[in-house]
């Protein structure tokens, strides 16, 4: 009778040892339609989210709503950190942690008000999404609004993090907008100092 009781108990353990384990693989799998989304995909929704603020939020009255939203679709959306990094440079070699935190929060308010203002005169059905290349851990996207009178390209530059599509830097024209922010940075850094280009960066967003 012993040893049965002490089979039941062994057989009862490892079933939930075995409920244990299914569910921590199922915690640490990637969601459904996250890392199962190929670049474009990914590109798609984020474009889908922005251009469906700034149609539906593009009163006046509600700017400040529609600055906070599209912030949310950047930070989510967008290798922004590393953006931020990039765009900085060698500038950012002898501030304190506190001084970058300040500057990629920034950052992140620019970045978000340039998309907006890049994109506001789109609306979803008008984007075609031209082409993707790439590999599993960068790729590029190349998106076209469609429509007469319209030759743009914008070039999504896509990298996997965590299991996620995150953008890493937005072509228009061929024009980096990474590298636009980097060579405005280092002018304002050659010619004054870290102080002054958080300011600039205050005042930017402050128009905006």
């Amino acid at each position: 009778m012993e040893n049965g009781h002490v089979g039941v108990m062994q057989r009862r353990l490892s079933v939930v040892v075995g409920c244990w384990a299914f569910c921590l693989v199922m915690m640490l799998a990637p969601r459904p339609g996250l890392a199962a989304q190929t670049p474009t995909e990914a590109v798609q929704v984020t474009m889908k989210d922005l251009l469906y603020l700034l149609t539906e939020l593009k009163e006046t009255s509600r700017s400040a709503q529609r600055q906070w939203e599209i912030e949310q679709v950047v930070r989510r959306s967008f290798n922004y950190e590393e953006m931020a990094e990039r765009a900085l440079g060698e500038g950012g070699e002898k501030t304190t942690i506190a001084d970058r935190r300040q500057f990629t929060r920034l950052f992140v308010q620019i970045l978000r008000d340039d998309l907006a203002d890049k994109l506001r005169d789109y609306a979803v059905p008008q984007m075609a999404y031209l082409s993707e290349e790439g590999n599993d851990t960068a790729a590029q996207v190349v998106v076209a609004p469609a429509g007469r009178e319209v030759d743009t390209r914008i070039e999504f530059h896509v990298m996997q993090r965590s299991g996620r599509w995150l953008v890493n830097d937005v072509s228009i024209d061929g024009t980096s907008i990474v590298a636009t922010y980097h060579a405005q940075f280092s002018r304002i850094l050659r010619e004054g100092s870290f102080s002054d280009l958080m300011e600039f960066l205050k005042q930017k967003a402050l128009v905006a």
